[in-house]
């Protein structure tokens, strides 16, 4: 139903540190998963390789070292067969119990939404924002609409302007973006924080603004009502 993807590097002791302690984790709690891990780099190639081996029973490893985040990722996301794709981070740590997640998974599956958002969640669940609070668009919202694992809303309700990285999309839906981002990504009109088109922060930076959220108005999504996984930040990678 679900495959997991994950196009990274792990250059830092501190990150490396992350994945040890989170692999284990993530392994149980998405065993049933097919996950399609490239690793894009040599540095630390054969230890990342045998965590992966020793705790993702479901696995794809590949170390495509091109540069260009977005053409791999693509070529990751074209070796998907299941309806469904999760894309996450490495730094995407287990914050809940296995059952409440998949609880959550199953509710956006059965209701047939298109996008379940991964990042941020202790933020965009405050009261507010469930409320209807959209600081980024114009749009009138009429709030979440609560469910018994999270809520629902509108692409065009979305109280966050990006289409963000970490998220379940719906597989042909998510390669879609990655194709449009390939062939447009030199015509984004907005300021990009870190101005590298081969680097992942570059997509999330391309669907902002008016070519985030707020383009997509129809978009059926989904976010959890407690963090499932929660981004480890403090030490980056900027890849």
């Amino acid at each position: 139903m679900i495959s997991v993807i994950q196009n990274f590097i792990c250059t830092k002791p501190e990150r490396l540190k992350i994945l040890k302690d989170n692999l284990p984790k993530m392994g149980e709690v998405f065993s049933e998963f097919e996950f399609f891990v490239n690793y894009g780099t040599t540095t630390n190639l054969d230890e990342v390789h045998s965590l992966y081996k020793k705790y993702i029973p479901k696995l794809n490893f590949y170390n495509n070292l091109e540069k260009d985040w977005a053409e791999v990722t693509l070529a990751i996301a074209n070796e998907v067969n299941t309806p469904y794709t999760m894309f996450l981070c490495e730094d995407m740590v287990v914050n809940s119990d296995k059952d409440k997640i998949h609880r959550c998974i199953s509710e956006y599956v059965e209701n047939n939404y298109d996008y379940l958002l991964l990042t941020r969640i202790n933020k965009y669940i405050e009261q507010k924002y469930i409320d209807g609070y959209t600081p980024w668009n114009s749009n009138s919202s009429p709030g979440y609409k609560k469910l018994k694992e999270g809520y629902f809303y509108l692409g065009q309700h979305a109280p966050h302007k990006r289409l963000s990285t970490d998220a379940i999309y719906k597989s042909d839906w998510y390669k879609e973006r990655l194709k449009e981002f390939l062939e447009k990504r030199h015509l984004c009109t907005h300021s990009i924080p870190i101005n590298n088109p081969s680097k992942p922060n570059y997509y999330e930076g391309y669907y902002d603004f008016n070519n985030g959220m707020a383009r997509f108005k129809d978009l059926k999504c989904y976010i959890p009502n407690e963090v499932l996984l929660l981004e480890y930040d403090t030490v980056r990678e900027n890849r």
